[in-house]
């Protein structure tokens, strides 16, 4: 079976990721993990996308209904997907039909993109 590779996509806002830092893309081979980071804060690491040493980070909020075994099963999911393609992990951004696009979890009221230097 020939491997196809998953592409995760964050959006920082409810625009366009349109401004330095608004949005990222990741490959599933890129992972590194996710931590628990605060109350309903999930921390996932990537390798960077600029090929510094340090890793890039997505935290990730998780609303009163989220629950972080949940939204690990759904993160944990997109990543094995075995017919690759792009996922949208999270955008609040309401595009041209005014509708969110579909989450891999519907349960996250903000994130934060952060690129190694």
């Amino acid at each position: 079976m020939s491997y196809r590779e998953n592409f995760l996509f964050f959006n920082e806002g409810t625009d366009a990721a349109n401004a330095s830092g608004d949005g990222a893309m990741y490959k599933s081979s890129d992972f590194l993990g996710a931590d628990l980071t605060a109350d309903n804060v999930i921390t996932l690491s990537f390798k960077s996308r600029n090929g510094a040493l340090t890793d890039d980070t997505v935290a990730v909020t998780l609303s009163s209904e989220g629950v972080v075994r949940d939204y690990m099963k759904a993160l944990a999911s997109a990543l094995t997907r075995t017919n690759g393609g792009m996922l949208v992990c999270h955008s609040d951004f309401v595009g041209n039909n005014g509708s969110l696009p579909d989450h891999i979890y519907p349960h996250v009221s903000g994130i934060e993109i952060t690129t190694a230097a």
